[in-house]
């Protein structure tokens, strides 16, 4: 990306699409010593210099404006003039958010942030019960043309210097009862410090909460020991969905320790979100933003010229606009990518293959990968595509959804 490119064109608000992202930036400090900087970062010492600092600015930008959100909740932001130092750069090459907001109450020496082309309604701060948590989780509700939209923006503990799971349950549990009481859209978003699959990975010296974890346990992405699909979601409203769950299992990773692969960070949302009423969640759309400039030629993240985190983002249908259209496979394999989700009706599964399956709509076939495990051989269904994508030149179905059985 160049920037002089962003400054001859101009950001607009993408239609009738939100697209709303999470980025941990890794430590964005300024220049003024307040005595609680970590010791690498203290003013003029170090290294960390102006020099350093604009570099930062300058990266962590160019990420921001090709990632192209109309929110993004930020973590690991010094203060609100670290923000606001993120803000001016960000005009400066083509990419201004008008609103913004910080956990400056938080005594934590990296706060959560949020920048946004939407204006914002109310922000405040949600205290952790436990008061060895410094860090508070950011709630701010915007207004998206009418419809009030509430995202929590959180930095759970680390598991690292004595974090065990019993302080991430106390950011769930502080996140569940705030929860109990919203009457408007939300979505969970930040670093979680924690798996999207946390109960299955993790380990014994960070547990001491008797196997139940704050990700899944207490914000209930799981039923009955089982991850929550969207189906399931759509049939008990107190659940909630892990977007992680939309893609391939081998590219879920925004985090990569020491050769160990992770997803710290996660964007959740509960059932409302598929009700094809205001805000709706675009069936498809998470994604990893995995630019070739955030990785060194080794392959690993450069954590040292951007951050140790990749982003994450996803979109979403303004006032549930989210056109259903009756289709056929031929069409499917003509366009490059879905604009709208596509119904196919009367299709057979004329082959299973464990969790993938070929289906046939008479006229011609398309592979299901992975995504086709509740499909039998030899029944019809009518079903809704979500995403599709081509894989060694051919066209492929990776998300389904709706499916009704018609028959054998």
């Amino acid at each position: 990306m160049r920037f002089w490119i962003l400054l001859i064109i101009p950001m607009i608000l993408a239609g009738q699409n939100l697209k709303i992202a999470s980025y941990n930036v890794q430590n964005l400090f300024d220049l003024k010593k307040n005595g609680n900087e970590y010791k690498k970062y203290i003013p003029y010492k170090n290294g960390w210099n102006r020099a350093t600092l604009n570099k930062k600015l300058n990266n962590i930008s160019e990420v921001i404006c090709d990632i192209d959100g109309d929110i993004i909740g930020l973590q690991e932001i010094e203060n609100l003039n670290a923000l606001e130092l993120l803000r001016k750069r960000l005009k400066r090459v083509g990419c201004p958010y008008k609103y913004y907001a910080i956990a400056n109450k938080s005594k934590s020496t990296v706060k959560t942030a949020i920048l946004s082309r939407y204006k914002i309604i109310n922000s405040k701060e949600l205290k952790i019960g436990n008061s060895n948590n410094k860090r508070t989780i950011l709630e701010v509700t915007l207004d998206i043309k009418k419809t009030p939209l509430t995202i929590f923006i959180n930095h759970w503990k680390s598991k690292y210097h004595g974090g065990k799971e019993s302080k991430r349950v106390a950011y769930a549990k502080a996140l569940k009862d705030r929860l109990s009481n919203i009457k408007n859209e939300y979505i969970i978003l930040g670093d979680f410090n924690s798996n999207y699959n946390e109960y299955q990975t993790i380990e014994p010296k960070f547990n001491d909460t008797n196997s139940k974890t704050g990700i899944n346990n207490y914000l209930h992405t799981i039923k009955n020991t089982k991850l929550v699909d969207i189906n399931t979601l759509k049939k008990d409203k107190n659940l909630h969905y892990n977007l992680w769950l939309d893609i391939p299992k081998y590219q879920r990773w925004s985090l990569n320790f020491y050769g160990k692969k992770g997803t710290p960070d996660s964007i959740i949302i509960p059932s409302n979100m598929l009700d094809n009423r205001k805000i709706e969640y675009k069936k498809g759309s998470f994604n990893i933003f995995k630019s070739k400039y955030l990785f060194t030629k080794k392959g690993y993240i450069n954590r040292k010229e951007y951050s140790d985190h990749l982003p994450i983002y996803a979109s979403f249908y303004i006032n549930g606009v989210n056109k259903l259209k009756i289709g056929s496979i031929k069409e499917l394999k003509r366009v490059e990518y879905l604009e709208n989700r596509v119904k196919l009706k009367n299709i057979k599964v004329i082959k299973k293959i464990k969790n993938s399956a070929i289906i046939s709509d008479g006229k011609d076939e398309i592979y299901i990968y992975r995504v086709a495990s509740s499909l039998k051989n030899g029944y019809y269904y009518d079903i809704v595509v979500d995403k599709i994508t081509i894989y060694k030149g051919k066209k492929e179905i990776t998300q389904i959804s709706d499916i009704k059985i018609k028959g054998e």
